[in-house]
């Protein structure tokens, strides 16, 4: 098992973030006041109980039993609010869930989490070359194939998480997806010692994805509406598994999918109960992935490092922006 190889001070930078972000907005058809990945979004109101197992790994406050309070938004993968839900009626578009939990000791924790199980970058300027890549090109509004192909045959570690982003299957609800946590992070117990892990969220009500018979009747965002409807019928929840490395499980690429044969640990359960009263509020959080409390460390991972800064970012872009009014669906 990899150890920490690097400052996480000297990963990532300021600088390459502002790139980033101005690269997302000039590819990726982006709408100022509004977050530049993930843009369109629902957020709730829940709770999260970690199970006893947990305990014993971590002194990570939010897991040793008592009930955290949550605000978790759920969002489309995309930068803009526009984006439909899926490209076709067998692809679909990745989605995310960020949880915010509300600590005993004041303040909050977060986490975010992708629908998809690879992603192509190993380092910042990967993610830079990606976005770069898929700029949309007229006629069609479409990436050219010929930049992808380049952005590969540069990088063919990225090629699972290209061809996972090409091939997912569109879901049938938020509330039948699962979440991948994908960069990996460390537990640390009581008498320090370590162990890295990356989480996943699996929903209680099973995995399922979309009809393909349903795609001319169901309007191109549909996912909002459907969690909203089946909220009223009663809560809805996923459980947090924590993926165990075992000696020789890189910490600090997350394109290195850890084997399943790993040890897993339920390690509690998210429940999403009513829709968050104040939505404006939850806009203005940042989901900042290093914002984690003791007992749980960040890894040498230098894309999650990255991605706080580049989240840091997009803030302070939107708080300044005017944002449209956009229809519910």
């Amino acid at each position: 098992m990899q150890q920490d190889a690097q400052d996480p001070a000297q990963l990532g930078g300021a600088a390459r973030a502002k790139n980033v972000i101005g690269a997302m907005e000039q590819c990726m058809n982006g709408v100022p006041g509004f977050r530049r990945g993930h843009a369109r979004g629902i957020a709730f109101r829940g709770q999260f109980e970690a199970t006893p197992e947990v305990a014993h790994l971590t002194t990570a406050e939010h897991l040793q039993g008592e009930p955290i309070e949550t605000v978790v938004r759920l969002s489309n993968g995309g930068a803009s609010p526009y984006l439909a839900d899926r490209q076709n009626a067998k692809t679909g578009n990745p989605l995310g869930l960020a949880v915010r939990f509300a600590l005993p000791s004041g303040g909050a924790s977060t986490w975010t989490a992708l629908s998809l199980s690879a992603f192509p970058p190993r380092t910042p300027d990967d993610f830079l070359a990606m976005v770069e890549a898929q700029r949309a090109v007229p006629p069609l509004g479409t990436p050219n194939p010929l930049k992808i192909a380049a952005f590969l045959a540069r990088r063919p570690f990225a090629f699972p998480g290209i061809k996972n982003a090409a091939t997912l299957k569109p879901t049938k609800s938020f509330a039948t997806t699962r979440f991948n946590g994908m960069h990996a992070y460390w537990l640390v117990d009581a008498g320090g010692a370590r162990r890295a892990f990356r989480f996943r969220w699996l929903p209680v009500a099973g995995e399922a994805t979309f009809d393909p018979a349903d795609d001319a009747v169901l309007p191109p965002q549909y996912l909002i509406s459907e969690i909203r409807e089946r909220l009223g019928h009663g809560p809805i929840a996923w459980d947090l598994v924590f993926q165990l490395a075992d000696a020789g499980d890189p910490t600090h690429d997350m394109t290195h999918v850890w084997p399943e044969d790993r040890r897993l640990v339920t390690a509690g359960r998210l429940t999403i109960d009513r829709l968050h009263e104040a939505p404006d509020v939850v806009d203005t959080y940042v989901f900042d992935p290093l914002n984690v409390p003791p007992g749980i460390e960040p890894s040498d991972d230098p894309v999650l490092h990255f991605r706080s800064q580049a989240y840091a970012e997009s803030f302070r872009r939107r708080a300044s922006e005017s944002k449209p009014t956009i229809t519910p669906g």
